[in-house]
């Protein structure tokens, strides 16, 4: 029982060993299934993961090449709007040009209709001297200028006096011919000096005329009584009712004389004028400023300039009127020239012109006053001729004035100009305030005179009442010791401020650097020992912008003048060395300051004197 038990207690350990083998055996052989299940399904999931990570690069490789494309789409559209610009401004400017060459064809086409027209014109011809209306005395010689000009060349040109030939000239088809033909006319009368010219196809110009008038030029032919006076004193009641002022004057003689009379009158006038302050100074300012040579004649052009024939002459001084003796009637030009004598006469006794003349005016004031003067004259000789008191057809009046052009062409530019300012500018200013108030108005310029240039040249600040500013200079003898004379002080102004820089500056620079101009004095000091002179122009300016830029143009005028370079001083000024001179320039606020003298030391004593610095 005991061996039966045992053995099946062993049976059942060996089935339980059998059982156990097989489930290690089962559960070996499932393990190993796992194994290899894990093994392969780690296996597709290494694959599957670079399988997405192949797939995920393959994105981004599909992105960046989206990316790409759609640059180049946008691109290619950006590219595709600008070639459509690029077509549609070709397309302009083939449109601008197509009409550019079409205006061209016009253009040459008128050229060339222009061109056979001016070929198809005669030739053109002019007498520049003498003058139409010129009143010349018996015995003066006087050069007729001419010139004649055809583009086919000019073969003759012809020359008459009264319908009488006087010279034929042969150019030889020149297509600009000029002469100068010297004519005395030996008896007075009136003469009309005329010009043809044929061209080389042998079509004639048109006539070109000047009438001058030859006045008896002594006592020896001399008519018995006076041709015009009857003339003249319709000429001078027509004035006065126009001008709305008297001319007649019981205390003004009327004289007539000959030409030689007349013309030593005109002389004795020019040298008391000479001799006058406002001339008597002229060699200081003129070498101070560079507008003449130390050794210029003023007296001789003075006594040049006021040459010119005229017919008749009031002389404010000895309160007469001089008329020139002439058998024939007053031609048109002389009768105006006339005209104009008498508003001189008119001026004297009704505002005092010779009194405000001698009045101790600068040189500016003295401008303007002149300017009143001619202008004034202007206004009444236009009006004359509007009222149709004289049978004179032209839309210029003739120059009438009391000075010879002719005799300043050689003349330094800046002493001309100071001689012809009244003549060029006081029209404009009259004519300014006659057109806003009439005569009245010119009247009441007469009262309170311009007081300078700058008013003259800008009428607009004569009526605001915008006056120069009063500029004084300290008295510079004691600083600068007895050897030092004072040889002018005056104000320059604004116009011939402006002439004194346009000998260095272009026009643009001055119109800019003389803008503003508020004021200024100028004091000449002399040494005659050496012949060296110091120069003081201090100025004031509207603005301290006016002042800023004139002080920032002014340095062109040393710098071209002396050919060298400003050197800034310790007291803030800037110096321009010359030769055996040199000239200083200050600014503060809104003056300036200009100072020209022989060496540093006494230049910057100068300044110092004026313009004191820390």
């Amino acid at each position: 029982m005991k061996t039966t038990s045992l053995t099946g207690i062993v049976l059942t350990l060996v089935m339980l060993l059998l059982v156990l083998i097989a489930a290690f055996v089962f559960l070996f052989q499932g393990r190993q299934q796992v194994v290899e299940q894990r093994d392969s399904l780690e296996t597709k999931t290494a694959d599957l993961q670079q399988g997405l990570a192949q797939t995920e690069l393959d994105l981004a490789a599909a992105e960046a090449t989206r990316a790409i494309t759609a640059d180049a789409l946008a691109t290619a559209e950006s590219s595709t709007v600008l070639l459509d610009g690029e077509l549609v401004r070709s397309q302009q400017e083939v449109d601008a040009l197509t009409e550019q060459l079409d205006a061209a064809s016009q253009t040459i086409t008128t050229l060339q209709n222009q061109q056979e027209a001016v070929l198809a014109q005669p030739p053109e011809v002019a007498i520049l001297s003498p003058t139409s209306g010129r009143i010349v005395l018996q015995g003066d010689l006087v050069n007729i200028v001419l010139v004649a000009t055809d583009p086919k060349g000019v073969s003759a040109v012809n020359l008459a006096i009264n319908d009488e030939p006087v010279e034929t000239y042969s150019p030889g088809n020149e297509t600009l011919f000029t002469a100068v033909s010297p004519w005395e006319p030996a008896e007075a009368n009136e003469y009309v000096i005329q010009l043809t010219a044929v061209n080389s196809e042998g079509i004639s110009s048109r006539n070109a005329t000047v009438t001058v008038t030859v006045a008896l030029a002594d006592t020896a032919n001399r008519p018995a009584g006076d041709n015009n006076a009857s003339l003249r004193q319709d000429i001078s009641e027509l004035v006065s009712g126009l001008r709305q002022l008297p001319t007649a004057d019981d205390t003004v003689e009327e004289l007539l004389v000959t030409g030689v009379l007349l013309r030593a009158a005109q002389q004795e006038d020019a040298t008391v004028l000479a001799e006058s302050d406002r001339w008597l100074t002229a060699g200081a300012v003129g070498l101070a400023f560079d507008f003449a040579q130390a050794d210029f004649d003023y007296e001789a052009l003075l006594q040049s300039a006021h040459g010119v024939a005229t017919p008749a002459l009031y002389r404010p001084l000895f309160d007469e009127m001089l008329l020139l003796d002439e058998a024939e009637a007053l031609t048109a030009v002389a009768q105006l020239g006339y005209v104009r004598q008498l508003l001189y006469q008119a001026q004297d006794q009704n505002f005092g012109l010779d009194s405000l003349m001698t009045s101790g005016l600068t040189l500016d004031g003295a401008l303007a006053l002149a300017a009143l003067s001619e202008g004034d004259a202007t206004v009444v000789q236009e009006n004359f001729l509007t009222a149709r008191y004289l049978p004179l057809e032209t839309a210029v009046i003739p120059q009438t004035w009391v000075i010879d052009t002719d005799a300043l062409a050689d003349a330094p530019t800046a002493v001309a100009n100071r001689l012809l300012f009244p003549f060029e500018f006081g029209d404009d200013f009259a004519r300014f305030l006659y057109e806003s108030g009439g005569y009245p108005a010119l009247n009441d310029a007469w009262a309170t005179p311009p007081q300078s240039t700058e008013q003259i040249l800008h009428p607009e600040t004569y009526v605001a009442d915008e006056g120069p500013s009063l500029v004084t200079l300290p008295d510079l003898q004691p600083l600068l010791g007895e050897e030092w004379t004072l040889a002018a002080e005056s104000v320059l102004g604004e116009y011939m401020l402006g002439q004194y820089l346009g000998q260095q500056l272009n026009e643009s620079q001055v119109e800019t650097a003389v803008t503003g101009w508020g004021g200024d004095r100028f004091a000449i000091y002399t040494n005659e020992a050496d012949g060296s002179f110091v120069m003081v122009l201090h100025s004031v300016w509207d603005s301290v912008t006016d002042s800023t830029e004139f002080a920032a143009l002014y340095p062109n005028y040393p710098t071209r003048l002396f050919g060298s370079s400003g050197e800034l001083q310790a007291n803030g000024g800037e110096c321009w060395q010359g030769e055996a001179e040199l000239i200083c320039l200050y600014q503060s606020e809104q003056e300036t300051l200009i100072v020209r003298g022989p060496n540093l030391e006494l230049v910057l004593d100068v300044v110092n004197a004026i313009f004191p610095t820390e």
